[in-house]
């Protein structure tokens, strides 16, 4: 299969298509036939060599896709089922194949294409923490949220809105 990896530190043109061994899931895993994954700041500085990572690398943390292959203990799951997932630290997902723990996935909803849906794991998961597990809001709050036009701002002003809070938010040009 391909992957788009790095084997050295710097800009885009570090970027390169390489062939590499399809994966194998364990167990508790599936491999997702990738459709779409997204590129989130950790990409680029990464890529930059802003972060530590044993090259060669392959970039994405993001992905949606559908079910090629089932672990044997991933029982709820069946080819062609469409999921979106974070990956760990441990795999990118801009490959044509990616291995997904059960517990990094989740069904792609129907209204969401491919694209629509790999944007959303971690900025989704950031808007989430930063607003309930660390924030505590609750219906009736108001929140201030910064950069609502960003990747995170975005969602996070919905979710605030979908639990009843009353938002305020900051943009610039």
């Amino acid at each position: 299969m391909k992957a788009i990896r790095i084997h050295a530190f710097g800009g885009p043109e570090v970027l390169s298509i390489d062939q590499v061994p399809s994966p194998q899931p364990l167990d508790d895993e599936v491999v997702l036939r990738v459709r779409a994954a997204s590129v989130n700041p950790i990409d680029y500085k990464t890529r930059e060599g802003s972060v530590s990572e044993t090259l060669p690398v392959t970039l994405g943390r993001d992905v949606s896709g559908t079910v090629e292959i089932c672990g044997t203990r991933a029982h709820t799951l069946k080819k062609g089922d469409p999921l979106f997932a974070m990956l760990g630290h441990d795999r990118g997902g801009n490959a044509e194949y990616v291995v997904v723990k059960a517990t990094e996935a989740a069904a792609k909803p129907d209204r969401l294409s491919h694209v629509e849906a790999a944007a959303v794991p971690l900025a989704g998961i950031t808007a989430w923490q930063g607003l309930f597990d660390h924030g505590g809001l609750k219906s009736g709050q108001r929140v201030l949220i910064h950069g609502g036009a960003g990747g995170v701002g975005h969602l996070a002003i919905q979710l605030a809105k979908a639990v009843g809070a009353c938002v305020a938010t900051t943009v610039s040009a």
